[in-house]
């Protein structure tokens, strides 16, 4: 028997830690990413730059949630939430989910917004508490024996 399928409240608290600091760090990259355009700029911006600018923003904030989880699951299992309440996301026979893995994670979370968040649900429903990006992945969400990175 491997290990145990991580609790409800468990993921839900890892994703809201999660959720809290990509935040941060989105609002952070965004802010100086504005500012650099609005110090740089001779112009001031009109409607079509304004655009763009959000559009840029918007970009920096899906590639710093890609990187995150990707490096962070593909390198130790865990996202710093994760770590934090003592769940891993590992392969479906138990290995390390690696970089792989990892990435279509984040592939099958962008399917579970385009269902408007119902591909989330699954986790109430299968016994080992996976999601929509856990089938397309391979993987599932364990509880590690203690809070911390996985050995």
């Amino acid at each position: 028997m491997g290990p145990r399928p991580a609790p409800l409240w468990r993921l839900a608290a890892a994703a809201v830690a999660d959720g809290l600091l990509g935040i941060i760090a989105w609002s952070l990259a965004a802010m100086w990413l504005i500012v650099a355009v609005l110090v740089f700029r001779a112009k001031p911006l009109d409607i079509l730059d304004g655009l763009v600018l959000a559009s840029a923003v918007l970009v920096l904030g899906v590639a710093l949630h890609v990187v995150y989880h990707t490096v962070l699951v593909g390198g130790c299992g865990q996202t710093l939430g994760k770590m934090l309440l003592g769940v891993a996301v590992v392969r479906r026979d138990g290995a390390p989910a690696g970089y792989g893995r990892a990435l279509l994670r984040c592939v099958g979370g962008g399917l579970c917004l385009l269902t408007l968040g119902l591909g989330r649900l699954f986790v109430l429903f299968t016994r080992d508490r996976r999601a929509l990006s856990d089938f397309v992945a391979g993987t599932r969400p364990v509880t590690t024996p203690h809070p911390g990175p996985l050995p």
